[in-house]
């Protein structure tokens, strides 16, 4: 066996005993971890949330969003601190095997990204090697820390996030949405075929029901006044739109489409004698609603193509 042969082997073997700066780290990690899994499993959930509800700020979701992100932290230290103290004890049996194999492991990752040879006849070459060397493992480091800041990261939006989605996938949240969004978005999911290809005359932005009304193509003829205005809550700012009837013969024919529908939320666009004009609609959003006698302060009519626009 050869020298470096035998360098190798002699790391992957158990070391008497191990020094004991790591057993002292690791008996205070665990003295740690067993006090925060205590805590989080003995405490009630309801502690937490009151904790974090009273220090919620004044914003119009602030309490909801505090309240379900101290349940998801509860739930993630529960888990995160059992798993740990489970995998320590594992470590704790034989550390000094997991040591050398860690050793070992380092050793190895050290050697393959060594690309200098100390045998150079020429200093030049020799430099520009341990260049690479140093590059390789300058690249490598990066690579590791961008994966501990993207998990952080990814960790801090799942908590924030989970007041609202839970388990849910953001086809059921529909997120960033107008309730009459949604609504809309549900009613045409529910009475259009997949593939359908719907004209809109409306005074909303589109993108996400396009988005999530995939595979279905809506064909939106917009208004130039409102092409590059950003919309506000609550129809605070109008936005121009086109009505069906002022689209031309022409451009009906030029956009093929199944359906056409109309939707306008601003005052000015709805005729309020024609919100109950689409019948399966008006019994959709009163099911919806559980209200029978609702009345849509929003205009929403569907209809196949062809059919006779009042």
């Amino acid at each position: 066996m050869t020298p470096r042969k035998q360098q190798s082997t002699s790391r992957l073997q158990p070391t008497p005993a191990v020094a004991w700066p790591i057993r002292v780290a690791m008996v205070l990690l665990f003295v740690g971890l067993l006090l925060a899994c205590a805590a989080a499993w003995v405490v009630p959930i309801e502690v937490f949330q009151q904790w974090a509800l009273d220090r919620a700020g004044t914003g119009e979701f602030a309490k909801f969003e505090a309240i379900g992100e101290a349940e998801f932290s509860v739930w993630l230290v529960r888990i995160v601190s059992l798993s740990l103290l489970i995998v320590g004890s594992i470590l704790w049996r034989d550390l000094a095997r997991w040591v050398a194999f860690v050793n070992a492991a380092w050793t190895g990752l050290m050697q393959v990204t060594r690309t200098d040879d100390d045998g150079a006849a020429q200093a030049h070459t020799s430099m520009m090697q341990r260049l690479r060397t140093v590059g390789i493992r300058a690249f490598l480091c990066s690579w590791a820390v961008l994966f501990v800041a993207h998990t952080v990261h990814a960790i801090g939006l799942r908590i924030h996030d989970w007041p609202y989605f839970r388990f849910n996938s953001g086809e059921v949240v529909l997120p960033n949405m107008s309730v009459s969004n949604k609504a809309v978005i549900r009613y045409l999911q529910q009475t259009t075929p997949p593939h359908a290809r719907i004209l809109v005359a409306s005074d909303q932005k589109l993108f996400f029901l396009s988005y999530y009304l995939r595979p279905r193509t809506l064909l939106h003829q917009m208004h130039p006044g409102s092409e590059h205005v950003i919309p506000l809550k609550d129809q605070e700012r109008k936005l121009e739109a086109y009505r069906l009837s002022d689209l031309s013969a022409e451009d009906l024919s030029r956009m093929n489409h199944d359906f056409t529908l109309e939707y306008f939320e601003h005052p000015s666009m709805v005729d309020a004698k024609q919100v109950l004009d689409d019948s399966a609609w008006i019994a959709f959003i009163r099911g919806r609603e559980q209200n029978p006698n609702l009345i849509p302060n929003y205009l929403v009519r569907l209809r196949p193509a062809g059919a006779h626009q009042p």
